[in-house]
């Protein structure tokens, strides 16, 4: 039997997607502007990082922070647990279907990740998108409570980009609302381009 959430945990989960979306996914350097550092901003949609940090945690809920990550081609993208127990699971056929990554990517995903300063790395060499979960259950599995990523790699054309389609009908719900929302905020900086 499929564990339920509760109104109450539904709304919180729902909150936090929608928070961390409004917050335009910031995260990652806190350096300056200056020709040998990256800029502030760097790993927002728009602003590829050279290399990355993602904050996993499970208070008050499993989430990966930021949500959205923006690399260039060749980046290594560290994922480091801040409380609990999580992995990092790509979503890809032959590991975690249904949903679909970038075609000519390999499967990838971590170990179980067992507590604060665990760590798993990911060098993303190919352009495009890859949307990635947490399937470890605890109370309920992290994947229903909606907890999933996105990197970004390069500039991919959207159109050719599996993930940037309509979420599988078959994907639990917070997780096809929350890649909803990455994909509208994903695909515009997409077709805009880099400036």
């Amino acid at each position: 039997m499929t564990p339920q959430l509760s109104r109450r945990d539904a709304l919180r989960v729902t909150g936090g997607v929608a928070a961390a979306a409004l917050a335009g996914c910031v995260g990652g350097f806190a350096g300056g502007e200056s020709d040998d550092e990256p800029p502030e901003n760097a790993g927002e949609l728009g602003v590829p990082a050279e290399t990355f940090t993602v904050k996993v945690t499970s208070r008050p809920f499993p989430e990966f922070k930021p949500q959205v990550v923006h690399v260039s081609p060749g980046t290594r993208v560290e994922w480091v647990v801040e409380t609990g127990r999580h992995n990092v699971t790509g979503y890809h056929e032959d590991n975690h279907p249904p949903h679909r990554t970038t075609p000519q990517a390999a499967a990838w995903g971590s170990d179980l990740m067992t507590g604060p300063g665990s760590s798993y790395t990911h060098t993303f060499e190919t352009e495009g998108v890859y949307d990635y979960v947490d399937t470890q259950q605890v109370c309920v599995s992290h994947e229903i409570a909606g907890n999933v990523g996105r990197v970004v790699v390069g500039w991919p054309e959207p159109a050719d980009e599996p993930a940037l389609a309509e979420p599988q009908p078959d994907l639990p719900s917070q997780v096809a609302n929350a890649l909803a929302q990455f994909n509208e905020q994903t695909r515009p900086v997409l077709e805009d381009g880099p400036e």
